[in-house]
């Protein structure tokens, strides 16, 4: 078993260097601000995120945001708005104030529920969502709606109003429970220019990074600095507890590796919102999701107040994961395709007096005088001592063309799914 204290293996942890932290730069007309405005309003994952929809109540604005490609970020389109007669971040139901943060276009009003005030569409929000709730902020019926009457500043009781025309539009491309709406008091505040953009991707890399690798490194104590005092697990736990849980896990597992990457993160004043797929692979399960972190400030920083997991494939254990590896291994086998069969293989292969190129000639050899080829597989046995390795033997029956044979086949397989690779492979022939 690993002590908790473990070095942290910078080497082996798979955090995919397209972590897309990119930033939108916006440019406001000249007839609202005398001077160009360049803001930083969120960061954003091409394909993980699509639109984005940025609210300034200050200036009336919002902003929807397309990201092209990593790096390319455009504002698509600019709409006119009105929002809450009132300044101010809202505090409780009735204070005509429009909240401010990070939220999720979650519903659509049927259209035989609006009165004509609100336009032809209403597009509910989570408010109040759960830094809202943790902060026992009151209200509930923030909407995105159209309007019978002209657009003037600051004319709702808290929603983000558009012209019926604008409304119409905006219908195009907002999609229900994954279209973000961060809404900030201030796009003004957001300033950031030459080397604050690069700072600003340096330090969500950095937190990204450093909180995957002290996890997969099993340094409980560092991983547990990336959560705040308030946060709470699924199960209730305080951080303290949800150390001491951490690290039990740490004495139950030989090995783990986790994986992040598909990262995605929104800002706004109150929270921070980071996004990205997790891979966590263990001696006995393999796991693939979607995580949520959501961060709130805590003194000069960020800090993790909430985490979830969402579940994008069937948890597998090892004898499932490693059955899908072989079974996909013996299709290639039995169709006789020379190139996807060798690409189970490992670069390093060897078996007797076979290395790789070897194997190569002597399969081709076998596959062009070979009409047909069945593979029976039973008897599966796993076992690890080493991450990312697995020596695995069971029983096989070979037939192609009238001949037949079985015996116990063994090999050894290493990596992560998606790129697991057979470096070792031997046979022994029943008598």
């Amino acid at each position: 078993m690993r002590s908790t204290n473990v070095k942290m293996k910078y080497s082996k942890i798979i955090i995919s260097r397209r972590l897309l932290i990119l930033m939108l730069l916006i440019r406001f007309p000249v007839s609202i601000l005398a001077d160009p405005l360049f803001s930083n309003v969120v960061n954003v994952s091409a394909d993980s995120i699509g639109y984005v929809l940025v609210v300034d109540k200050t200036h009336q604005k919002m902003f929807m945001v397309k990201s092209n490609a990593p790096g390319a970020l455009e504002v698509s389109k600019e709409y006119r708005v009105t929002t809450g007669r009132r300044n101010g971040d809202k505090e409780r139901e009735g204070d005509l104030k429009t909240p401010e943060g990070i939220y999720y276009v979650n519903g659509r009003v049927p259209e035989g529920k609006l009165t004509p005030k609100y336009g032809p569409i209403a597009y509910t929000l989570d408010y109040p969502n759960f830094i809202d709730r943790l902060q026992n902020r009151r209200g509930s019926n923030i909407w995105i709606h159209g309007r019978n009457e002209a657009i003037k500043d600051f004319l709702t009781e808290g929603c983000v109003s558009l012209e019926n025309g604008q409304i119409l539009n905006l219908a195009k491309y907002v999609t229900i429970n994954q279209t973000p709406v961060i809404i900030l008091n201030d796009l003004s505040g957001y300033d950031v220019a030459g080397s604050d953009y690069q700072a600003t991707i340096e330090h969500w890399t950095n937190f990204t990074d450093g909180w995957a690798q002290s996890w997969d490194s099993g340094a409980i104590a560092a991983y547990i600095s990336y959560y705040a005092p308030a946060f709470r697990d699924e199960s209730g736990r305080n951080p303290k507890q949800y150390e001491t849980y951490k690290s039990s896990l740490e004495e139950r597992y030989q090995w783990k590796t986790v994986s992040v990457d598909k990262v995605s993160v929104l800002v706004s004043d109150h929270e921070t919102h980071l996004k990205f797929r997790q891979r966590y692979l263990s001696p006995t399960f393999y796991s693939e999701g979607q995580k949520q972190l959501i961060l709130v400030p805590v003194g000069s920083g960020w800090k993790i107040v909430r985490e979830t997991f969402k579940p994008t494939a069937p948890r597998l254990s090892t004898e499932e994961l490693l059955g899908q590896f072989l079974q996909s291994w013996e299709n290639a086998w039995e169709k006789m395709d020379i190139e996807t069969y060798l690409a189970f293989y490992a670069d390093d292969f060897v078996s007797g007096e076979y290395d790789l190129a070897g194997w190569r000639d002597y399969k081709t050899q076998v596959f062009q005088a070979s009409k047909e080829v069945s593979v029976e597989r039973s008897a599966l046995k796993i076992e690890t001592s080493e991450e990312q390795v697995w020596n695995v033997t069971f029983r096989q029956i070979y037939q192609a063309d009238g001949y037949r044979d079985a015996g116990l086949k063994t090999m050894v397989i290493k990596g992560f799914p998606g790129n697991m690779k057979i470096v070792r492979e031997e046979w022994i022939e029943e008598n």
